[in-house]
């Protein structure tokens, strides 16, 4: 399989998500499958992050074309999923797990400094704003091998708040094998139709402002999604 190598993307903001439309199609949230080349493995939920659900969901059309970038890969290998759906709650449980992180790992930044380096991590939270997970549209993942259920090398750590998180990253080190890997990640993902968050190499987009700010659509088709855990 011809891999091309991985675009370097202009950095978002927040903010401009704000202003795309969304034309909500209403699609159900449903279980992700765990079958032979697509699994999930709830990552929040094993990492104790509070609300954390132990069961990954996501809109009717993202799992049908996670389905389909995971057939495409080569027979030995499979898509995990590690978080999908996610409430304000869990957002809110992450930014601060992830910000954690950085005050520890990078005490030579101001807080103002820190903020600017947790926002290209984890979006924000706030009433008044729709997330990309809240939507049901987004997916962390990243590649096993089906024999063993081993993870591939990313180069980069899930959630690793550094450059190395960066989806480009490794395209200047072409001998690592986090480069190849990362490629091929990318490239069945965005051959159905997923955009990727170019400061996370596990971060996909379908459907909601996100995807549509990076697939230059004129609006979104997935809003705040909820999950009853009651009923469901």
């Amino acid at each position: 399989m011809l891999i091309s190598p991985i675009p370097k993307l202009a950095q978002y903001g927040w903010d401009k998500l704000k202003d795309i439309p969304i034309v909500e199609s209403n699609e159900p949230l449903e279980t992700i499958p765990n079958n032979k080349n697509l699994k999930q493995f709830p990552i929040y939920s094993d990492y104790s992050v509070p609300y954390a659900m132990d069961v990954c969901v996501a809109r009717h059309s993202v799992i049908r074309k996670l389905q389909q970038a995971a057939d495409l890969l080569p027979d030995h290998l499979g898509i995990v999923v590690l978080d999908a759906w996610r409430s304000r709650s869990v957002q809110q449980g992450v930014r601060d797990q992830i910000a954690e992180i950085i005050k520890i790992k990078y005490q030579d930044l101001n807080l103002a400094e820190q903020q600017h380096l947790l926002s290209q991590f984890a979006a924000p939270v706030s009433p008044d704003f729709v997330s990309p997970h809240l939507t049901g549209g987004s997916v962390d993942i990243t590649l096993f091998e089906i024999e063993t259920g081993d993870w591939l090398d990313m180069g980069a750590d899930f959630d690793e708040p550094t450059e190395r998180s960066y989806t480009h990253f490794y395209e200047a080190c072409p001998e690592h094998p986090a480069c190849n890997n990362r490629r091929l990640l990318y490239s069945v993902m965005t051959q159905v139709g997923f955009t990727n968050l170019p400061t996370e190499w596990w971060h996909f987009d379908y459907g909601n402002p996100l995807w549509a700010y990076y697939n230059q659509e004129s609006h979104a088709i997935y809003g705040a999604a909820h999950w009853d855990t009651i009923d469901s």
